[in-house]
């Protein structure tokens, strides 16, 4: 017995996500349901987000991850430097 949808020009094709083999209405379908797209999505997010947050150091010049989306700095020492640095040649006000 053959399924009525694949008679009316869908193809075979395998989920890249599940690997569930389904019935492809478009050509350029990969997925088999919006729950597997959405999982790919939601992963693709999840690596930008880690990516972007690869810095460098502006006192030492490491290449760090940053904890936070507006961590500039490597470490508290650096960032300690830094503070006192500016603080120094700025002087008494």
């Amino acid at each position: 017995m053959v399924d009525a949808k694949s008679i009316a020009g869908h193809r075979q094709q395998s989920c890249r996500v599940c690997g569930r083999t389904y019935n492809a209405a478009r050509p350029h379908a990969l997925y088999c349901s919006a729950a597997c797209k959405r999982v790919v999505l939601l992963r693709r997010r999840h690596e930008a987000g880690r990516l972007r947050r690869h810095r460098r150091c502006p006192r030492c010049g490491n290449i760090f991850v940053a904890r936070r989306a507006d961590g500039v700095y490597c470490s508290n020492a650096c960032r300690q430097a830094i503070h006192r640095r500016r603080h120094r040649t700025e002087g008494p006000s």
